[in-house]
């Protein structure tokens, strides 16, 4: 049982890192364009929220998933395992 729940909140994960690799990208084009443009900048607040939604989503699945092996981790290290997807921008 424990096997299934953490094959299926891997599975949820998935698309939370997918969003996260557009959303770096969109937000590194946004970059080079606002240097050309500034207000385009304000344009990244966009898919800021869904950002914030996919990071808390993946944390948690990671979360639950670590305390289903026995590995008690917190909320918090779970968001910087989050975050050491991505590339500093």
């Amino acid at each position: 049982m424990r096997t299934i729940l953490i094959i299926l909140f891997s599975i949820i994960q998935i698309p939370c890192v997918l969003e996260g690799w557009l959303s770096y990208i969109l937000n590194c084009l946004i970059k080079m364009l606002s240097r050309i443009i500034f207000l385009l900048a304000i344009v990244s607040f966009i898919w800021w929220p869904l950002d914030m939604f996919c990071g808390i989503c993946w944390a948690s699945c990671e979360s639950i998933k670590l305390k289903l092996q026995g590995i008690d981790i917190d909320f918090s290290e779970a968001l910087v395992l989050y975050v050491q997807h991505y590339p500093q921008l």
